[in-house]
């Protein structure tokens, strides 16, 4: 083996090294800004993008997405918390004809 083949072969070896720190800084990515963004399915989106490298980028994108959506929330939605709050009256209000129709 001559001077050059080794270098070769220390360039292979750490090309190879960072190639793979790279696979798992990628996989890892959508999880870590989940959680540090708090979001609530932060574990889901760690494994979405773990599963998403596994299948060579096809869902990773998709988990990078997830990490920065927010699901909604009735308490930060005035509209939708309103909307809530009608329903649970209604579904209320149909329970309490029930139960008077069963009386009877």
């Amino acid at each position: 083996m001559t001077g050059l083949d080794v270098f070769a072969f220390v360039v292979m070896t750490m090309l190879l090294g960072l190639g793979i720190y790279l696979a798992f800084a990628l996989g890892a990515l959508p999880g870590r800004i989940a959680a540090e963004r708090e979001h609530p399915q932060a574990d889901a989106i760690r494994v979405a993008g773990w599963v998403g490298l596994l299948t060579l980028g096809v869902a990773w994108p998709l988990a990078l997405i997830w990490a920065y959506s927010r699901p909604a929330r009735a308490d930060s939605d005035p509209d939708l918390a309103e909307v809530l709050r009608r329903l649970s009256n209604r579904v209320n209000a149909l329970e309490g004809d029930r139960a008077r129709g069963e009386d009877s």
